[in-house]
């Protein structure tokens, strides 16, 4: 990226790590954070918040590090992040109640958002395919998008579609007493179909696909984690026992891992 790209990128960054680290600190330590949810959603969110502070950020500041020294996977890990980052504040932002970090939600989603857009424009203008070996592990990873947008689908219009039939609302909207459940919006409008989007590019060889492709991986890995830790954060504070789910979300991590690991490989080296 040229120098003055990397400037801005360095310096939304800079002020999306401020934020978010602020937002986290205070949902993961700060009880007052989360006084209006009901248990089992402050749990949650607390859970989250240590997944951000202790995983999230550091990961951001070694690829942006690394990024900034012309490292190509550093590069494509960042977009991931970035885009994790984007996905959750858009969660807080319209699914938290009001709290004394509202502001700070916002800023964390505005600056990530920016950064995202910014970043996409810059890195899409590059040959990135011409970065990898000829065969890359483009079929299997499309498939693996493909299935995991399937699963999600169906867990959310099962979720949904029986309460649209019978003109009542969905235990997960009515329990945490929102009007809507922010995540169904976001995934079923956008996110999974990203991940379709992202399969077919895959399969065609696009440039866009070579992008997209990394972006989606860790920001399924990263999610999958911080759903986990927020299972578990449930059952430390005894709200719930069953782990299961959580189980199922790092199965989903690993795996979307190995596939990362695989497809990073076929980098071209120097």
């Amino acid at each position: 990226m040229a120098t003055n790209h990397l400037r801005t990128i360095t310096i939304l960054t800079w002020l999306m790590l401020v934020f978010l680290s602020i937002a986290s600190f205070f949902g993961a330590f700060v009880d007052i954070t989360y006084a209006r949810e009901v248990p089992s959603m402050a749990a949650q969110g607390a859970g989250q918040d240590m997944v951000d502070l202790f995983l999230v950020v550091p990961a951001i500041i070694i690829s942006l590090v690394y990024m900034r020294k012309g490292n190509k996977t550093a590069t494509l890990l960042f977009g991931g992040l970035v885009f994790y980052v984007m996905y959750s504040f858009i969660i807080y932002s319209f699914g938290v109640h009001f709290n004394l970090m509202f502001l700070v939600y916002c800023l964390t989603l505005g600056s990530s958002a920016y950064l995202f857009i910014f970043f996409m424009y810059n890195i899409s203008r590059r040959d990135v395919k011409s970065w990898f070996v000829t065969k890359t592990p483009n079929r299997g990873l499309a498939i693996l998008l493909i299935i995991i947008a399937a699963m999600f689908y169906l867990l959310w219009l099962k979720d949904v579609v029986p309460p649209i039939l019978n003109n009542t609302i969905p235990s997960t909207v009515s329990d945490y007493d929102l009007l809507v459940n922010p995540v169904h919006v976001i995934d079923i409008a956008f996110a999974l179909p990203g991940l379709v989007i992202t399969a077919v590019l895959l399969l065609k060889k696009h440039n866009l696909g070579y992008i997209l492709a990394p972006v989606a991986l860790v920001f399924m890995i990263v999610l999958t984690i911080a759903l986990a830790a927020m299972v578990i954060m449930t059952k430390v504070r005894g709200i719930s026992e069953d782990m299961s789910i959580a189980i199922i979300f790092i199965i989903i991590s690993l795996i979307s891992m190995v596939f990362l690991w695989s497809f990073m490989r076929a980098l071209k080296k120097g």
